[in-house]
């Protein structure tokens, strides 16, 4: 049973990529990416390292010491079926589809798959999250929706407080 689910997630999946790829490939996007990029790097805060990944983080440390690890800018997205905003330090920007003369997004189940599309062009550990809602069908099952997708920065109780940086030998 395992292997028929794993499988159909990743039908969906590749559904959702090839249903998103008129957005992924729009100019609202190319503005959004354009966006992130001119907000810049900031030095990595030392929370936001994921327990699973410091190890990682502290080889990386080691090798390129704590300036070369860096992260961006934009602190959260907020997805949902009217545009996407992002958020850094404290100021909203939005983009909405109105204004790039598309129509709303009726499926909004495909925001997952534009959030993880985002977030592998921004540097740093994020945590995608979404709300839903509930609606019943008409055989007395209920089918989840999604509401809005949220991308926020990754923050940890425990601080990422790598060692020394140590000078590779190379012969």
């Amino acid at each position: 049973m395992g292997l028929l689910q794993k499988i159909q997630a990743k039908t969906e999946e590749a559904r959702a990529k090839e249903k998103i790829r008129p957005l992924l490939e729009s100019r609202m996007m190319r503005d959004i990416l354009l966006e992130i990029g001119q907000r810049g790097n900031e030095a990595l805060d030392p929370q936001s390292v994921p327990l699973a990944m410091r190890r990682r983080a502290t080889q990386l440390a080691s090798e390129s010491g704590l300036s070369g690890l860096k992260q961006c800018a934009v602190d959260e997205l907020h997805l949902d079926e009217a545009g996407i905003t992002l958020v850094c330090k404290g100021e909203h920007t939005a983009f909405l589809y109105a204004d790039y003369n598309y129509e709303n997004i009726e499926d909004t189940d495909c925001l997952p798959a534009v959030a993880e599309y985002l977030v592998q062009h921004m540097r740093g550990y994020y945590n995608i999250t979404r709300s839903f809602y509930s609606v019943p069908k008409a055989n007395g099952h209920v089918e989840e929706k999604t509401r809005e997708v949220t991308v926020v920065r990754h923050h940890e109780d425990t601080p990422f407080a790598p060692g020394p940086v140590q000078k590779q030998h190379l012969f």
